[in-house]
């Protein structure tokens, strides 16, 4: 089966790597992956150069933010922009004898609709995020759901956010990411040796909140939280672990710790290429996201290294952190409530484990990778069945 994959993202997020999880595993002679995506996502290109994974680049994709409008100026933009990207995307599916088109979240899916109605050939939409809906787009759901074999979502939450739009039952459907367990093995060696890397002493605590630098992702409701924090772990320290590539949001971050008198608690640690063991290394994970999470793999990958964790109640959230049981839920934007919880789970050792202990459990029990790839690939042939003439691996390429 030749499959597209097709990203319109400026960078590396989580629909990216799911992507990438499937392109280590989708492999000849069974797949033939191609991937078409936004020419100026270095870090994505870097990520299939390593894995040898062909792609196509585009610089055709929108560089307005497709919004609802009524600008002239916009709607010519957005019109170029389809027009060129469709083109691009039908030319690559005839050229590469495409059986299916995976496009792993919303614009990218209305962009691959346009072609899959040039080409015949339907897409699996992939969407990870939780969208306000209003009459313009749910007409454009159902647009590019009629595209796809299937509309996929990683949780509850965003499946039945789809089927609000107007995607029937039979095509939204619910498919749980899933996390490589061989790749988060606990190993408390390495995670010491963060630690000690990061300026940590043997005990003093330390929180981390993992994931994008942009607002939503309530970095601010942890600034806020710690003062109150501070008054009862003198020697706390927190870190934002994730790419440094929005400058202004960071700088607004260190403006307001300095205002809290909290500056010398944090520190922005930038990509990480071993989160496993920087998870490891915090006593408790913060997920403090002030919008709908669909399903963050923060998560997932904090249970999976047995560590608590402290999130928001939004989204699909609750459907994989059991409150009590693998972590505490607060509500979105309480600085309050948030800096409780933690505190709760800083001076009680015994607590933090046993939801660690859960947590990891619940990973092995529900959320393996194994797991997830059997669905998706089940889900693939039954969007593409393969014909009955030579397989994709057997036709001239």
């Amino acid at each position: 089966m030749n499959v597209l994959y097709v990203s319109d993202s400026d960078t590396v997020s989580g629909a990216e790597i799911v992507m990438l999880q499937y392109l280590q595993h989708f492999r000849p002679p069974e797949h033939h992956p191609h991937v078409f995506f936004r020419e100026r996502n270095a870090r994505l290109r870097a990520a299939l150069t390593e894995l040898g994974v062909p792609f196509t680049t585009t610089t055709n994709y929108s560089e307005r933010i497709i919004e609802t409008t009524a600008s002239p100026a916009a709607l010519a933009a957005y019109a170029r922009a389809f027009w060129r990207v469709r083109r691009e995307l039908a030319d690559t599916i005839r050229a590469r004898e495409i059986d299916l088109v995976h496009s792993i979240s919303y614009p990218a899916a209305l962009y691959a609709a346009l072609a899959s109605r040039a080409t015949g050939v339907r897409q699996i939409w992939h969407e990870h995020n939780i969208k306000r809906l209003h009459a313009v787009n749910t007409r454009l759901y159902r647009f590019t759901a009629a595209t796809a074999a299937r509309v996929i979502g990683p949780s509850d939450a965003v499946s039945h956010n789809l089927r609000r739009a107007g995607i029937a039952d039979a095509t939204a459907i619910t498919v749980y990411n899933g996390i490589d367990l061989s790749r988060f093995r606990i190993d408390d060696a390495k995670a010491t040796a963060v630690r000690q890397e990061l300026g940590l002493r043997p005990g003093q605590p330390a929180v981390g909140l993992f994931g994008q630098m942009l607002p939503h992702k309530g970095h601010a409701t942890l600034v806020q939280a710690a003062p109150a924090l501070r008054a009862r772990f003198p020697d706390l320290r927190c870190f934002f672990v994730g790419a440094l590539e929005n400058p202004p949001y960071q700088h607004a971050l260190t403006d307001a710790m300095g205002r809290a008198g909290v500056g010398d608690l944090f520190t922005f640690t930038g990509w990480r290429r071993d989160v496993p063991d920087v998870v490891r290394a915090m006593d408790v994970i913060v997920v403090a996201t002030t919008t709908q999470e669909p399903a963050a793999l923060a998560l997932m990958e904090t249970m999976a290294m047995g560590r608590p964790i402290v999130a928001t109640r939004t989204g699909g959230t609750p459907e994989l952190v059991l409150d009590g049981v693998t972590g505490r839920i607060f509500p979105p934007g309480d600085a309050a409530a948030l800096a409780d919880g933690l505190g709760q789970l800083l001076a009680d050792p015994a607590m933090r484990d046993a939801l660690g202990r859960a947590g990891r459990q619940r990973m092995e029990a529900h959320f393996s990778l194994e797991r997830h790839l059997q669905q998706m690939a089940a889900e693939y042939h039954a969007a593409a069945p393969r014909p009955a003439g030579p397989s994709p691996a057997d036709r001239p390429r």
